[in-house]
């Protein structure tokens, strides 16, 4: 009886640390996360700031460093697009939606996240579910334009789009895709509505150019970007020209006249 009473008592032992130690397993198995979802507002920062000497800078929401230091001009942060310095998805940084979301692009101090020299800093407001970019660009003093983003999908065969003139030294711009102008006489820090290309466009060119507002499509391009991938099939895009005419059209000047998109969605 004492040794069924032992067998017993050690069955039970081994149980309950198998027990325990799957607790405790189960504790550890997940760390902590915060699910996003439409209760959140989404925002991306497109930073196009041509400095000579092109500094690194951070990008901060409500005072907290949201950005490593790799960002340079012409870089939608998060994510990118074509002929950018970013990737190429369309990311948005989550925020809890407030009428007062303050975004700050800062210089920090070498090393650290402490600002040394504010670049742009604005306040805007946001609301649950709303997806927004802000375009910061130069002139003689900073500026910005925020915007609320169309999120939805257009149908199959079609990608939407819009065009933001961010070069303050070129006046009213229109933009083509190949002898085809699909936005014209925009100025500076203006936004197009919406409008949408046909994917089979790509059969036909796949060169982008920028001219002086009321140019002939065989005028003489600011800024010209080619590429066979630039209309994938029901996604969204913001088409940017960027930089100053005062510099060459080519080279490996960053202050240079660009013509870039990044993905909306």
């Amino acid at each position: 009886m004492k040794k069924t009473f032992s067998k017993i008592s050690l069955f039970s032992l081994l149980a309950i640390l198998v027990i325990l130690g799957c607790e405790k397993n189960k504790d550890n198995v997940f760390s902590d996360y915060i699910a996003i979802d439409d209760t959140y507002a989404f925002l991306k920062v497109n930073y196009n700031v041509p400095f000579y000497n092109d500094p690194f800078v951070q990008v901060k929401i409500n005072d907290v460093r949201v950005s490593g230091t790799n960002i340079q001009t012409r870089y939608p942060f998060p994510g990118g697009g074509f002929n950018t310095l970013g990737g190429s998805t369309g990311d948005y940084l989550p925020v809890k939606p407030s009428p007062t979301t303050k975004i700050s692009v800062t210089i920090p101090k070498k090393g650290t996240n402490i600002d040394s020299i504010d670049v742009y800093t604005t306040t805007v407001a946001t609301v649950a579910g709303g997806h927004y970019s802000l375009h910061v660009a130069d002139s003689l003093s900073r500026k910005g334009l925020f915007v609320g983003e169309d999120y939805s999908l257009p149908d199959s065969g079609f990608v939407r789009m819009r065009f933001v003139n961010l070069m303050p030294t070129a006046g009213p711009l229109d933009l083509y895709v190949g002898t085809n102008k699909v936005a014209s006489n925009v100025s500076f820090m203006t936004i197009t509505d919406s409008f949408l290309v046909p994917t089979s466009q790509a059969a036909i060119s796949t060169s982008w150019t920028i001219r002086t507002a009321g140019s002939a499509p065989t005028s003489t391009a600011i800024a010209t970007y080619s590429t066979a991938s630039s209309l994938l099939n029901r996604r969204v895009y913001t088409a940017f020209a960027c930089g100053y005419v005062t510099y060459p059209s080519s080279g490996a000047d960053k202050r240079r006249p660009f013509i870039a998109f990044y993905y909306v969605r």
